[in-house]
């Protein structure tokens, strides 16, 4: 029953994580981030401030961390008291300290008046938040019936290999944001053509031939699936990946298209963060198979090959 109930918590807690990054790009595209001033925790001087336009949006985002600080908390507590194994205990220690470091950041960025470097960090940092509590989800009531296996250690890497890229990825993409370097170069080409010349466009280059080559990966990882019989499972979250990258490569051009109109640059976040809850949460499903087998028996193991 605790297992159930941690299991429950980590989940709403992932959906309103999901929630918080996707409203922190609608903050950051209708340039709301200092809505509140330049001071945390208070709100221009005041514990809730008067509540309209940028002031609104930015203390909704406020309030909605505060809601996920708390559930998280409680998501702790329910882990130490369900006496969880050693790997979950350890999982929800390194979830605290990513709360707290996200904590820290967020009054940084207030503070120090929306860095790009800092604001972007602080995204890296809500993705492995988010990552921890996608592998505590799946861990939480199955810790007993899952086996390591070490056959598995290929396609572990690569799963690792795209998990890596992309959040490289989605760094260069908000650092780009917060540039305001978004229109360096048009949806196909720069200002001399494909090659970029200024450090704006070369920023904006190196976005998107990493996003080619995540896209490539997340394609050829979808063909070994199918030509080497996976799981259905694995098949499954890859062709959702495919379907993600692709729709992000649309809104990409679309944001650009509508000189980054701003639902479409929350849109591309909000798709850019599913692309990466999937690929989190399918690295799991690599990492530990549900069924009881022996470590690195290949007649048995559905990902070798």
């Amino acid at each position: 029953m605790c297992s159930l109930k941690v299991k429950r918590q980590a989940l709403l807690t992932i959906i309103l994580t999901y929630i918080l990054i996707v409203f922190g790009g609608y903050v950051a595209s209708s340039e709301s981030g200092m809505g509140c001033g330049p001071e945390w925790p208070l709100c221009n001087g005041q514990v809730i401030p008067v509540l309209e336009g940028d002031t609104l949006i930015e203390f909704t985002h406020r309030v909605i961390g505060a809601v996920l600080g708390i559930m998280t908390a409680v998501l702790y507590f329910r882990i130490q008291k369900s006496n969880q194994v050693r790997e979950l205990d350890k999982a929800s220690k390194v979830l605290i300290l990513l709360l707290l470091v996200q904590i820290l950041l967020g009054a940084a960025v207030v503070w120090m008046d929306l860095p790009a470097i800092i604001v972007s960090v602080h995204l890296m940092v809500a993705m492995a938040f988010l990552a921890a509590l996608i592998w505590i989800w799946r861990r939480a009531d199955e810790q007993s019936s899952w086996i390591k296996t070490r056959g598995d250690q290929s396609v572990q890497n690569k799963f690792k290999a795209v998990l890596l890229l992309l959040l490289v990825t989605l760094f260069l993409g908000a650092y780009i944001k917060h540039e305001s370097f978004g229109l360096a170069c048009s949806w196909l080409v720069c200002t001399n053509g494909f090659m970029p010349v200024s450090f704006p466009e070369m920023i904006q280059t190196g976005h998107r031939l990493l996003a080619g080559v995540l896209a490539f990966c997340i394609f050829y990882l979808t063909y070994l699936s199918f030509k080497n019989s996976w799981e259905a499972g694995l098949q499954n979250r890859l062709m959702a990946a495919s379907l993600l990258v692709l729709g992000q490569i649309i809104i990409g051009i679309l944001t650009i298209i509508s000189y980054i109109e701003v639902s479409w640059g929350v849109l591309h976040l909000a798709f850019g963060t599913a692309l990466f809850a999937i690929v989190s949460e399918a690295g799991v499903f690599v990492s530990y198979s549900s069924r009881s087998r022996r470590v690195g028996e290949k007649s048995s193991n559905p990902y070798y090959g």
